[in-house]
């Protein structure tokens, strides 16, 4: 335990005293000189920041300081001329993770080639990319396994299903080997890097966030740290298996509708506009799976992304589809309070909530909403 507690301290000095020092980059390419200038790109709490400085005699520095480990880019522009908006230009740069170091970078005529030496941070991604290498290089041979593939097989099921398996398998132990990564190293910057590139779609919020808070304290209270924190909590609100948010919109004649009223049901939340095409051709067959189990206790509620200069195309667009279930809207567009509490950034969108209150399922549309229902019910009653 001692000795955890005195790893845990050194780690934290070694942090404080990284912040406090200031970081260098020298460069030395060649013999460049007037009109080649660096740049060097960095992302400051969500702001892109432009340096730059002209080389001269193959010679360049950048000094500077950043609150905590980030990612930034080095660009060498060799000469003067003017870039042309939609032309391509040969771009001369290297990518690293900038921290509060002495770094030295030596070239004989590019960034590209250059030697890069003091970067802690980038070796270490390096590092983990040697790491991850081998997984990488079976997903590889998978997709060209499916590009060598003779067209009659590509038509196949069996063969397709197969190397899907075969594919998520791999792509199971690439976010093993990070998460391992992570919990081994909870004090280095790439763990948050590692960690972010899991957050795919339908990523568990609620195993990543115990991964997450195994990550030092001061990383994660950076802007990079508070990022993947934030992206965390926001798919966390409406992952499956978690009560679903309440709330209260009224209906077209103004009376107040809420979420919990549905209590007992099985509810469809469907997130809609009388605008949106795609959700307009979904609406068939929300009428076609509503008819067939509404007796059975399935409850659909609409939730309109209208604005209020368009209550009368929405009420229109309600009668047109045959929506003969309640539909609710506060006539404020994309900042519908409801849409905004369960993060719906395009439509159509909906969730499925179960008699409990606890979000089961979400994005169903065609064949697949019908089929969940199905299995709901049909199943139920066997």
């Amino acid at each position: 335990m001692k000795t955890l507690i005195i790893g845990a301290l050194a780690a934290l000095c070694s942090l404080s005293a990284t912040a406090q020092k200031g970081y260098t980059i020298k460069g030395q390419i060649g013999k460049l000189g007037k009109p080649a200038k660096a740049f060097l790109l960095t992302n400051r709490e969500g702001k892109q920041v432009l340096d730059s400085v002209p080389l001269v005699n193959g010679s360049f520095t950048f000094k500077g300081h950043v609150d905590a480990p980030m990612e930034a880019t080095l660009r060498l522009k060799h000469d003067d001329a003017v870039e042309i908006p939609g032309k391509r230009i040969k771009i001369d740069g290297l990518s690293l993770i900038l921290d509060n170091e002495d770094i030295t970078i030596t070239g004989k005529d590019s960034l590209k080639t250059a030697v890069m030496k003091g970067s802690t941070q980038t070796e270490e991604s390096r590092r983990v990319d040697d790491l991850l290498r081998p997984l990488y290089d079976k997903m590889q041979a998978l997709n060209k396994e499916y590009q060598d593939m003779p067209e009659a097989k590509k038509q196949d099921k069996a063969a397709i299903m197969d190397l899907e398996k075969r594919a998520q398998e791999v792509e199971k132990e690439i976010v093993d080997a990070k998460i391992n990564y992570v919990k081994k190293n909870p004090d280095n910057f790439m763990s948050l890097m590692a960690l972010n590139s899991t957050l795919a779609p339908g990523f568990d919020a609620v195993e990543m966030e115990k991964v997450y808070l195994t990550i030092n304290p001061k990383l994660r209270d950076s802007y990079f740290g508070k990022e993947v924190g934030l992206r965390i909590a926001t798919f966390k609100k409406t992952q499956e298996g978690v009560e679903a948010q309440d709330f209260a919109q009224p209906d077209v004649d103004g009376k107040m509708v809420k979420l919990s009223d549905y209590r007992g049901k099985y509810v469809l939340v469907d997130f809609w506009a009388s605008w949106c095409a795609p959700c307009r051709r979904e609406n068939p067959n929300l009428v076609k799976v509503y008819e067939q189990y509404k007796s059975k206790g399935f409850e659909i509620l609409g939730v309109s992304l209208d604005k209020a200069a368009d209550k009368a195309k929405w009420i229109k667009a309600i009668a047109d589809d045959k929506l003969t279930w309640k539909q609710v809207g506060d006539l404020k567009g994309w900042e519908n309070e409801a849409a905004a509490r369960y993060e719906v950034k395009a439509i159509p969108m909906n969730f499925l909530i179960d008699p409990s209150g606890k979000i089961i399922a979400k994005e169903l549309r065609g064949q697949a909403l019908e089929a969940k229902i199905k299995e709901i019910f049909d199943g139920r009653t066997k």
